[in-house]
């Protein structure tokens, strides 16, 4: 949700007859967060012809950009601040307009443009999912380095828990430690879990950490704990590439934002400084894997019943039909289906088809009535009414929204 003003169609447009240049402060080449911000600046820019230059993260010492700025005298930056451990004065960029990314001080935010995640909201999203298996247990696994996104999306994490009367064990923060020593940590702490705990881990690779751990106690997860990340990072890929359950981030969305009020900053060159830009992003959507399927549950027959609707929610499967393939009545199947996964046979089915809709959508050439066929809806209107339930948009708005 941008909290600015909106951008008018011809702010970026005017830069005396040349071609604006924005300068991008980024770890581009090995992070796949920023090649997305960068791939989202891009995609925004490209209508109006800024030549978008990439300063790379290991050159971004407060000398180095000075000395970029000078050479390259850009008409504005965008600053990604994620893997930067040091501060990152504003005075560093002189009278260039600048929009940042995760700054590490809240307070810093109140007087330059920034875009930030709602880490309330990814916490919240977690908490939802997680709790929809009536878990006896919570507990939250905090990142390897000390990070302030982390920070409060456990804060809000614990919050949950305790307003809803629920245990939640937290793995403390420890600083310098080696990465086999943090192994055996989360090991250790693992293995105190309660059994059919729920597991919030504040990202993805935290939660290959805290899979590995569990793995190397002999726990089984999904049936004697759940486990879901954030980032979705991989979401591009096949799902059957990951095990892991994710709370999808659009980031590319968020260069797309930054960009967006850059150009504003940039149209009202001499007035910028008089306002705080702002932005927040939340969640996209959850990718449902296998982290997270079974819920506590031992009965096998669900997990494939899971794994048959990731492969055939497309095809015209009905709750039906699946019970059907199991030797249980479909009364039965269908209880026990909702114990252990929080929900309906046909609201799994659907999620599969909405997340199979969405990816389409992404594609800007393809209609929307093939996209309604080929996600398993029968009609647009179909598809149209299910998008309106979950998102609140149409899916052309959809499109609009995030595709651009």
């Amino acid at each position: 949700m941008v909290k600015s003003s909106t951008v008018a169609g011809t702010c970026p447009a005017d830069m005396g007859g040349r071609r604006a240049v924005v300068l991008f402060i980024g770890f581009i080449g090995g992070n796949m967060i920023h090649e997305l911000r960068l791939e989202g600046a891009r995609r925004f820019s490209r209508p109006f012809g800024w030549d978008v230059e990439v300063l790379r993260h290991q050159d971004s010492s407060p000398s180095r950009i000075r000395a970029a700025i000078a050479a390259i005298r850009p008409d504005g930056c965008l600053v990604d601040l994620s893997l930067v451990n040091s501060p990152m004065p504003r005075s560093i960029f002189g009278e260039t307009p600048a929009v940042f990314f995760d700054l590490h001080s809240r307070r810093s935010c109140a007087s330059v443009a920034n875009v930030l995640c709602d880490n309330a909201a990814v916490a919240e999203t977690a908490f939802r999912e997680l709790s929809s298996g009536l878990p006896p247990a919570y507990a939250v696994a905090t990142y390897r380095m000390r990070r302030l996104w982390a920070r409060e999306r456990v804060a809000k994490f614990r919050s949950l828990c305790q307003e809803a009367g629920a245990q939640c064990s937290v793995l403390a923060e420890r600083h310098g430690e080696s990465p086999g020593g943090r192994a055996a940590r989360i090991a250790a702490w693992a293995a105190s879990l309660p059994r059919n705990v729920a597991v919030f881990a504040v990202n993805d690779f935290t939660a290959k950490e805290v899979l590995d751990a569990f793995q190397s106690i002999g726990r089984h997860v999904p049936r004697s704990a759940t486990v879901i990340g954030v980032d979705g990072l991989d979401a591009r890929q096949e799902v059957a590439t990951s095990r892991i359950s994710t709370i999808r981030l659009d980031f590319e969305r968020t260069g797309y934002i930054g960009a967006r009020i850059l150009a504003e900053k940039m149209a009202n060159a001499g007035e910028w400084r008089r306002d705080a830009f702002s932005a927040t992003f939340g969640p996209l959507m959850v990718i449902r894997r296998e982290s997270t399927r079974g819920r506590g549950r031992s009965e096998p027959y669900i997990l494939k019943a899971v794994d048959a609707i990731r492969r055939e929610a497309c095809d015209g499967l009905t709750a039906r039909a699946l019970a059907g393939r199991f030797p249980v009545s479909r009364n039965l199947f269908e209880r026990r289906f909702r114990e252990a996964t929080g929900h309906s046979v046909l609201d799994e089915i659907l999620h599969v088809r909405l997340e199979v809709a969405q990816s389409m959508l992404a594609r800007p050439g393809m209609p929307i009535g093939a996209i309604a066929d080929f996600s398993g809806f029968g009609t647009v209107r179909e598809l149209r009414k299910l998008f309106r339930s979950r998102t609140g948009m149409s899916p052309r708005q959809w499109r609009a929204a995030h595709c651009r």
